[in-house]
C-alpha cells in the first residue's frame, strides 16, 4: 500500500514538473519573467536586472543597454527599502514574443532624490509596456526588449 501512495505522489510530482518546465502558456511564462525582473528591481540585484535586459533594448527617452544601467542605480540606488506592485497586470503573448502592460506602484523609503523617483512614478496614470521576447528552450529564458509609457 505505502509503495502505490509513493508511487502516485512520484506520478504527480514528476506530471506537475514537466507541465511547470513545458506546458505553461507564454503569458504565464512572461508574467513569472516580469516578477522576477521586479524583484530583482527591489532587491537592486544589477546583474540580475542587467541580464534580463535584451542587447537591443530600447527604453524611454532613448535608453539602451549601455545607458538604461546608470540610470536605473541612479533612480532606484536610493532606496533603503523598495517594493514595486504590478497593479492590472494583462498579457499578450505568442509562443516567442509578448507584451504585458501594467500600472506600477512604488512603495519604499529612502533619500530625498528616492522620494521624489516614488512620487513621480506614482503620479503615471498611463500603463507600463514591457516587451519580452524568448530566447531559449526554458520557460525561464525571457529577455526585456522594450519599456515604454506614454506619459514620459
Amino acid at each position: 500500500m505505502l509503495r502505490r501512495v509513493v508511487f502516485l505522489l512520484v506520478i504527480a510530482l514528476s506530471s506537475f514538473g514537466l507541465w511547470w518546465l513545458f506546458l505553461r502558456s507564454p503569458e504565464r511564462q512572461i508574467l513569472a519573467a516580469q516578477e522576477t525582473f521586479m524583484e530583482a528591481l527591489e532587491e537592486h540585484d544589477w546583474e540580475a536586472v542587467s541580464s534580463m535586459l535584451a542587447p537591443d533594448f530600447a527604453g524611454p527617452q532613448g535608453l539602451n543597454t549601455q545607458t538604461v544601467m546608470p540610470e536605473l542605480q541612479k533612480a532606484l540606488g536610493g532606496f533603503v527599502t523598495l517594493d514595486i506592485e504590478v497593479l492590472e497586470p494583462a498579457v499578450q503573448a505568442s509562443p516567442k514574443l509578448g507584451v504585458s502592460t501594467q500600472r506600477i506602484k512604488v512603495i519604499g523609503l529612502g533619500s530625498s532624490f528616492a522620494i521624489a523617483v516614488r512620487e513621480r512614478a506614482n503620479q503615471l496614470q498611463t500603463p507600463w509596456l514591457l516587451h519580452w521576447r524568448k530566447i531559449g528552450f526554458w520557460p525561464w529564458n525571457w529577455e526585456l526588449t522594450q519599456v515604454h509609457n506614454d506619459s514620459l
